[in-house]
């Protein structure tokens, strides 16, 4: 696997969640991607999984950063 190789560190259902996680990568200096993003926010179709990723070489980073995200989030939540 090439470190620029996408790899799938966090799914999903929700679009609205998902653009957070990616906005919070993004302002931590990661490439995000969104895989299926368009078809879960499309009205009327079952929620279908969405895929956060990043390139390999940020997954570990990314997966310890969607964890404190998560944990902050349920405390104040």
């Amino acid at each position: 696997m090439d470190i620029n190789d996408l790899v799938t560190v966090y799914t999903l259902a929700n679009p609205t969640k998902a653009e957070i996680i990616k906005n919070y990568l993004q302002s931590e200096g990661m490439h995000c991607f969104l895989e299926g993003i368009n078809q879960a926010a499309e009205p009327g179709l079952i929620a279908l999984e969405i895929k956060v990723q990043v390139p390999a070489a940020d997954s570990d980073r990314a997966r310890k950063l969607i964890e404190s995200h998560e944990a902050r989030h349920k405390a104040h939540g």
